[in-house]
């Protein structure tokens, strides 16, 4: 049997990110949150919801986000 001279793929590693580490987009976030899209783009725009924003989009993870709301229970917010 002749040895191929191209490398097979390695298989892929399982992750170590759990659920909660997992990135979120900003269609996550609509996926999630029980606001409609209009409402979730001011309080993004409005730097309200704690996320990273690389160029136009914004990211963030699950439990930062679980994180932030925990935090912010009764609070009323304005933007």
């Amino acid at each position: 049997m002749q040895k191929s001279i191209y490398p097979l793929p390695k298989e892929p590693e399982q992750s170590t990110l759990n659920v909660h580490d997992r990135i979120l987009s900003q269609k996550d976030l609509q996926a999630i949150l029980p606001f409609k899209r209009t409402k979730i783009q001011q309080l993004l725009n409005s730097n309200q919801l704690p996320v990273l924003k690389v160029g136009k989009d914004y990211i963030t993870t699950f439990s930062i986000l679980e994180d932030w709301i925990q935090k912010h229970l009764g609070d009323e917010i304005y933007y």
